[in-house]
C-alpha cells in the first residue's frame, strides 16, 4: 500500500503551497500541468491516460445488475419504495444508467488504481456520488475536495417557481384543459420548443387551449428572454420540482430511516457493496419525490388539466407522469429520436416487474417496425399503448426525399456527422482516413448553436477544420445538408440515420463507447451499413453508390414508415378524443 494520491480533474490546480504538495507520491491530472508537478518532485500521471471512452453495452449490463440487487431480508432494492403501486426506484433507472454505470466503464481503471493507495484526495471529480460509493465498497480512506455541492437551488431557478405563483393565477382564468411539458430551447423565429414545433402548430391550427409546464435548465437571462419572446404564462415545473426535492432534504424529510436500516446480502463482497450502494443512491430523498408528487397533482387538478402530451415518461417528468396517473388524466407520447434499447432504457425497463407502469398511456411510434421492436423489447409498454402514429418531424418538402444520381467521374460527397456524445479520440481514425481519401470530398455537420465537437477540434486539431475550409462546414438544417451530400456517415446519432428520410445511405462506424449502436449487424441488410474500421468504412463508402433507390425506399420505410405522416396529428386527435369522450379510447 503506497502513500498518497491526489487526482485533479479540471483543468485548474488547487492553491496550496508547497508543503501541501509534498504530502503526495503521485498527482494524476490533465498534462498540462505535467511540468508544473514535476517541479515538485512527484510522479506525475496522464488523466487521459486512465480514462476510456466508455461502452454503453456495459453500462446496460451494469444497470440491469442494480434492478435485481438484494438487500439481507432477501428484498429487491428496486421494489423497496412503492408509492400508490409505482415502484419508484424506477423513476431513476435512466438516471443511473447515465450518471452511474457508463461514468463507472469510462473510469473504472482510474477506480481500481485508486485502489492502491492508503489516501486518496478527488479534486472536483466529474462524477463524485460514483467515486465515493466505490471508495466507501472498498473501505478506502478518502476526500472530496473542492467546490462544496450546492445545497439548495440557484436563484435562477427560485424566481423560475416565484414567476409560476402569478401564472398560475392567470392560467386558472383561462382554463386549459391540455398540458404540454416542453423544454426551453426556443428558435430565434419562434416562440415555443422548436422539438415540438409540429404539435403546436397542430395545436394552433384547432384553436386547443393549453398551458406548458417547462423545464428550462437555461441561463436565468435565457429564462428571462424566452418568457418576453413566449409572451404567455407558463409552470416551470422542473424549477418547482427541483425546489420541493431541495427543502424535503435539507429538513430531513427524506426515506433515511428506511435506507439506512436495509443491508446488502450477507455475503456480499466489495463489488456487491458497491452494486448496492449505488442501487439506493436515490433512495435517500424519496420523499422529496413523492412530495414532489403531490405538487404536480395539485397544479395540474387546480388549472383543471384533462390530457397531456410528453415525448415519453423518463426521470425529469416522471413527478408530472406519476401526478397525470393519480388523477386518471391521460397522457400521450410520441417517439422522439431512434430509440435502441441498450442507450434509451427508460423506454425499456428491461427487469422490471411492477404492477403498475411508469409510462405514458399512448405511444406513437414512427414505423411498424419501431412497434415490433418495442412489443420484443419493452418492459414498460404493453402493446395496446404502442400505436404507429408517424414522424414527431415530418417533411414536408417531396423534393427533399428524392433519390439523385452521382454523375460519373465526380468525387463522392461525404457528409460527417459531428455528435456531441462522441469520445474525439475515438472517431478522429475515421475523420482523418476520410480527409486522406481523393476520391471523396468531405463534409462537416455541425449543430448551428454550439457544437462540442467543433470545439474540441479548434482546441486540439485546428488544422482539421483549417484544412476543411469554412465552405465544407455546414450549420443550417440536417435536411440542407444532405441535399449537399451523397453519403451520410456517424457513429450513433439519429441525425445520420435520418439521411435515409432523404433517400441518402447512411453509414455508421464502430467505436469502444457506441458499438453497433442501431444493431445493423443483426438486421440481414442488403446493403453494408456498418463499418468496424476506417479501411471498411471507406470501402463501404465507395459501394454505397451502388445501392438502388428501392433498397432505400425499404429502409426508409423499415426506420421513419411514412416519411410525410405527421405523428403530431395524431396525437392531436388523441387529445381531442379525450376531451371529446372524458377518456382515453382505445
Amino acid at each position: 500500500m503506497t502513500k498518497s494520491i491526489l487526482i485533479i480533474f479540471k483543468n485548474e490546480l488547487p492553491v496550496k503551497d508547497e508543503m501541501w504538495w509534498q504530502q503526495f507520491e503521485t498527482i494524476v491530472a490533465p498534462k498540462r500541468f505535467e511540468e508544473t508537478i514535476h517541479k515538485y518532485g512527484i510522479h506525475f500521471v496522464d488523466l487521459d491516460t486512465m480514462v476510456d471512452p466508455g461502452s454503453i453495452e456495459k453500462a446496460l449490463e451494469l444497470v440491469r445488475k442494480l434492478s435485481v440487487v438484494m438487500t439481507l431480508d432477501g428484498r429487491r432494492v428496486s421494489k423497496i419504495i412503492n408509492y400508490k403501486g409505482f415502484d419508484l426506484w424506477w423513476m431513476y433507472y435512466d438516471e443511473l444508467m447515465y450518471k452511474f454505470c457508463l461514468p463507472y466503464t469510462q473510469y473504472h481503471r482510474l477506480l481500481e488504481y485508486c485502489k492502491i493507495f492508503s489516501k486518496i484526495i478527488l479534486y472536483e471529480p466529474p462524477f463524485g456520488s460514483l467515486f465515493k460509493h466505490f471508495l466507501d465498497a472498498h473501505n478506502c480512506q478518502y476526500l472530496i475536495s473542492g467546490k462544496s455541492p450546492k445545497k439548495f437551488p440557484p436563484l435562477g431557478t427560485l424566481l423560475q417557481a416565484i414567476a409560476s405563483i402569478p401564472f398560475l393565477v392567470w392560467i386558472k382564468i383561462k382554463s386549459p384543459k391540455l398540458m404540454v411539458w416542453s423544454g426551453d430551447k426556443l428558435d430565434p423565429k419562434l416562440n415555443h420548443d422548436f422539438r415540438m414545433r409540429f404539435i403546436y402548430e397542430e395545436l394552433h391550427r384547432r384553436n386547443l387551449k393549453y398551458v406548458e409546464f417547462i423545464r428550462s435548465i437555461e441561463p436565468f437571462s435565457t429564462v428571462l428572454r424566452h418568457a418576453l419572446q413566449r409572451r404567455r404564462p407558463v409552470i416551470y415545473s422542473y424549477a418547482i420540482v427541483t425546489i420541493v426535492r431541495s427543502v424535503a432534504s435539507f429538513l430531513g424529510w427524506g426515506n433515511k430511516h428506511t435506507i439506512s436500516s436495509i443491508r446488502p446480502s450477507v455475503e456480499a463482497k466489495d463489488e456487491q457493496k458497491f452494486l448496492f450502494l449505488v442501487s439506493t443512491n436515490y433512495l435517500w430523498n424519496v420523499t422529496g419525490d413523492i412530495w414532489a408528487i403531490h405538487v404536480m397533482k395539485f397544479l395540474l387538478k387546480f388549472i383543471g388539466i384533462k390530457a397531456a402530451v410528453l415525448n415519453a415518461a423518463v426521470n425529469r417528468n416522471f413527478p408530472e407522469v406519476l401526478a397525470c396517473k393519480l388523477l386518471n388524466i391521460s397522457t400521450i407520447g410520441i417517439q422522439h429520436a431512434a430509440t435502441p434499447k441498450n442507450y434509451f432504457v427508460s423506454d425499456f425497463m428491461h427487469e422490471f416487474d411492477g404492477k403498475k407502469l411508469l409510462s405514458v398511456d399512448k405511444y406513437g411510434l414512427w414505423s411498424r417496425w419501431w412497434k415490433e421492436y418495442y412489443i420484443k423489447n419493452s418492459r414498460i409498454y404493453k402493446p395496446e399503448q404502442l400505436f404507429v402514429s408517424g414522424l414527431m418531424c415530418p417533411l414536408k418538402n417531396e423534393a427533399v426525399s428524392s433519390y439523385t444520381t452521382r454523375e460519373k467521374g465526380r468525387q463522392i460527397k461525404v457528409l460527417f456527422v459531428a455528435e456531441q456524445l462522441a469520445a474525439p479520440l475515438e472517431i478522429m481514425p475515421y475523420l482523418e482516413a476520410l480527409m486522406e481519401e481523393k476520391d471523396l470530398s468531405l463534409y462537416l455537420k455541425v449543430r448551428s448553436y454550439g457544437d462540442g465537437f467543433e470545439n474540441w477540434l479548434k482546441a486540439n486539431r485546428p488544422d482539421i477544420l483549417e484544412e476543411l475550409g469554412q465552405e465544407n462546414i455546414l450549420r443550417g438544417s440536417m435536411h440542407e445538408a444532405f441535399a449537399q451530400c451523397d453519403v451520410v456517415v456517424g457513429s450513433h446519432s439519429t441525425g445520420v440515420l435520418e439521411a435515409l428520410m432523404c433517400l441518402r445511405p447512411p453509414i455508421f462506424f464502430n467505436t469502444d463507447k457506441w458499438g453497433d449502436y442501431f444493431e445493423l449487424k443483426s438486421l440481414s441488410l442488403p446493403c453494408n451499413l456498418f463499418a468496424d474500421n476506417p479501411t471498411e468504412l471507406i470501402n463501404y463508402i465507395k459501394e454505397s453508390i451502388n445501392i438502388s433507390p428501392d433498397v432505400l425506399k425499404r429502409l426508409q420505410k423499415m426506420f421513419f414508415g411514412d416519411p410525410y405522416k405527421n405523428g403530431c396529428k395524431w396525437v392531436v386527435d388523441q387529445l381531442e378524443d379525450v376531451l371529446s369522450n372524458g377518456c382515453i379510447t382505445k
